[in-house]
């Protein structure tokens, strides 16, 4: 390491002589021993959520809340044998962790447009997280908050404190503020969920659900500095690359923040899943850096999974490149010297949220690189509010002077409720790319009509000029789609069946191109059984008419589309138990595409997961999947394809240390080998047929993917953190037909594309 990188590391380390920051008086211990919780109102009418049965839960819990200037506090009351409770560690969000726990949902402003998650497992681990639209969840999201547990005879205890600084609130008139909110309690051991409403997140009506309280009206000002440096040594380079920057996130009221990033370092510590995609369309990751995960529900505009018209892993992406431009002899220079990603000069976030109408702003500025310049970001939110509808517009625009591309982005969200029996939801897009326009309409209906009977219903239409990936993601332009899906739940077996709970899901879908040519039809059916012991069985059958393929060839002229048969699949997937030491799972599919995807060639695939909890802190876990497809379909370029004989096996090990609350130790190596076996070349027609060509060759090929780390974290106070972390992996392809198994999965290991070791800080004052 330079000395210059060891000095400034050095100095960097002397912050962590500053005390961490206390919550309040009551001190957050887990014992509720304070004479204070005496004065605390008692929550104790629970129902049995999970299964959705709503009747008075097997033990007896009670929750105690009470509230000062600073924040609310919680108490968790929690009655059950003591040889039953479940204490072990996970990571933080983990979202079914195998240790029991507590939770609240609250909505702050308490007008069902947003709400914030706290979760808390016996053995201390947390997690937090975000809802909008009712039940649609965000884990991305950390807070600073308080949380201690402690666990007696026959009973455990958890305590929160929850800041009023935590999340933006909208401003409410008046001596006190009504806020929303809903607790619940897992015991794992039976596979239970205890709420105090009748909701949960797998129901339509969650949300909405919520008990109203009173709180003292609070405004609080408050300024959060997060310095950070960054070291990281590139053991392909032989290179050592310093980077400091800081983050300031300024409450300025109840109602209005700020945030500023200068020199960011946008980087994740955390990698993301393989993924081996060979489709028309793009991947979505979702983004974990504080900067964006912090108070970033205001901009959330989205449709599913299909579309959001704000994706913020685009900012701090590989920088654009044109080296076409530059003098012969840079062309190769430029080539070489091309970045994985971007460096930010500056970001900056301001959202004001009143009592009617909530306002934001975003923008971040790239660095120049080297043959490269920075690109620019905007987005501008407004969103006017009511008791039983919201109606918002978003919009961005991107510049891309390398690209000489100006960019585009307007959006138009509609959220009605008329009743607790029917949600409709609609965003109207439309964009513009250095003149060309696009446009795409989304629409959602929701309806309950009993607590058994729930339908789902959604329209997406996607022109073919639609665009949204400068800023944003889309599945797919030049897509209509028409689905929907009913559910109807059984939780009144008799008391000697073997049966907890069972839902039965009916599926539908019509899908074509945005000129209304159809494309497919499909159905579905699955059938999810709980057993009294916690197992679960899922059954999936779906079905697919013949029809046409118009995304596959990429619009080709000679082959605007490929006619493709029809579809089957069936899978079976069966988890075990849920116990103390050891679960698993274990998945068999057999399909011809699925209800939505066409293909042509049948494929087998077999998966399965243990995880071991070989202590509270100590955890191991392995999955392994293996893929067989005959006559998997590739598009190469043009109306040329070609079929493979395909087998993909995937392997993800991880290990996770615990040695106390604040230190944690994980090793995950990820791992895809890929093989794609005996082509045969097919010039797609202008009918839409597949013709066979004997004479263009095509290569068999191997694909190794590898994604290795090693991450240390230590928390030096809530949202500060000292991380360690070594990382190794890449991507090979090879044009060969290996197909053994370990020799696949060491290719990246032997050739690594990156081979990093970092030391990062971020501190909090």
């Amino acid at each position: 390491m330079p000395i210059k990188s060891a000095l400034q590391l050095s100095t960097f380390l002397c912050l962590l002589l500053v005390s961490p920051f206390s919550f309040s008086e009551i001190l957050i211990d887990g014992k509720l021993d304070e004479a204070e919780w005496d004065e605390a109102r008692e929550v104790t009418k629970f129902y049995e959520v999970y299964p959705f049965t709503l009747e008075e839960p097997k033990y007896d819990q009670k929750v105690l809340v009470l509230e000062d200037e600073k924040g609310i506090y919680f108490g968790f009351i929690n009655y059950q044998p003591t040889e039953s409770i479940r204490s072990n560690k996970h990571e933080r969000d983990l979202e079914r962790p195998n240790a029991d726990r507590v939770g609240v949902n609250i909505d702050f402003d308490g007008d069902n447009i947003s709400a914030y998650s706290f979760s808390l497992s016996v053995s201390g681990s947390k997690g937090d997280g975000t809802y909008k639209n009712e039940n649609e969840s965000n884990p991305d999201w950390d807070a600073d908050w308080g949380s201690a547990t402690s666990i007696g005879e026959n009973v455990w205890y958890a305590e929160m404190f929850i800041p009023w600084s935590i999340a933006p609130m909208k401003v409410q008139s008046g001596e006190f503020r009504t806020i929303r909110l809903g607790f619940y309690r897992m015991l794992i051991g039976a596979y239970n969920v205890n709420a105090t409403i009748k909701g949960n997140p797998y129901t339509d009506e969650f949300m909405s659900t919520f008990n109203e309280m009173k709180f003292k009206n609070s405004s609080i000002s408050k300024i959060d500095f997060f310095p950070y440096i960054n070291v990281t040594e590139d053991r392909i380079l032989q290179d050592v690359d310093t980077k400091t920057g800081a983050e300031i996130f300024w409450k300025i009221d109840s109602g209005k923040q700020l945030n500023i990033a200068i020199n960011p370092d946008f980087g994740q510590v955390e990698s993301d899943e393989l993924v081996v995609n060979f489709t028309a369309n793009e991947t979505f990751y979702s983004d974990k850096r504080p900067f964006f995960s912090e108070n970033h529900s205001l901009f959330n505009v989205k449709g599913y999974e299909f579309f959001y018209v704000i994706n913020t892993r685009r900012i701090g992406a590989a920088p654009d490149y044109d080296c076409s431009k530059f003098a012969e002899n840079l062309q190769a220079v430029c080539s070489s010297s091309k970045l994985g990603t971007s460096d930010i000069d500056l970001a900056a976030r301001y959202t004001q949220q009143g009592e009617s109408f909530d306002f934001g702003v975003l923008a971040a500025s790239e660095a120049d690189q080297d043959f490269s310049q920075g690109r620019d970001f905007f987005a501008l939110r407004g969103r006017k509010t009511s008791t039983d509808y919201s109606i918002g517009y978003l919009g961005t625009y991107v510049e891309r002077p390398v690209l000489g591309r100006d960019a585009s982005v307007h959006s138009f969200d509609l959220a009605y409720r008329p009743n607790n029996k029917i949600r409709i939801a609609s965003v109207l897009l439309n964009s513009n790319v250095d003149g060309d326009t696009g446009n795409g309409f989304r629409f959602r209906l929701v309806a309950a009509p009993t607590k058994k009977l729930s339908h789902d219903i959604g329209f997406f239409y996607f022109d073919e000029d639609l665009d949204l990936g400068d800023m944003g993601y889309l599945v797919t332009n030049n897509w209509t789609i028409l689905a929907g899906q009913s559910k109807y739940k059984v939780n009144n077996f008799q008391a000697d069946s073997i049966n907890m709970s069972r839902e039965y899901e009916f599926g539908y879908s019509t899908q074509a191109n945005a000129s209304g040519d159809r494309a497919n039809d499909g159905l579905s059916l699955k059938v999810s059984n709980t057993f009294k012991n916690t197992s679960r069985m899922d059954i999936v059958s779906s079905f697919r008419t013949s029809g046409k393929d118009y995304w596959i060839t990429r619009r080709d002229e000679a082959s605007p589309y490929l006619n493709m048969p029809d579809g089957y699949a069936t899978s079976l997937q069966f988890s075990g138990p849920s116990a103390d030491f050891f679960n698993y799972f274990l998945n068999v599919q057999r399909d011809q595409g699925n209800q939505f995807a066409p293909t042509l060639g049948w494929a087998t695939t077999y998966s399965g997961k243990i995880d071991f909890s070989l202590s509270d802190n100590l955890n191991f876990y392995f999955f392994h999947q293996h893929k067989k497809e005959d006559k998997w379909l590739n598009w190469i370029q043009g109306n040329l394809l070609g079929t493979y004989d395909k087998k993909q096996r995937t392997t993800v090990a991880g290990l996770q240390w615990f040695k106390n609350d604040k230190h944690e130790l994980r090793i995950k190596a990820q791992m895809v080998a890929f093989t794609a076996r005996n082509p045969v070349a097919y010039l797609g027609g202008i009918d839409g047929s597949l013709n066979y060509s004997s004479e263009i060759s095509l290569d068999p090929f191997t694909l190794s993917d590898l994604a290795f780390q090693i991450r240390y974290r230590y928390e030096i106070l809530p949202l500060a953190y000292l991380y360690v972390v070594y990382s190794k992996g890449g991507r090979i392809v090879a044009a060969d037909e290996e197909d053994n198994l370990g020799k696949l999965y060491q290719r990246p290991w032997n050739d690594p594309q990156a081979d990093n070791f970092t030391v990062k800080i971020r501190y909090r004052f």
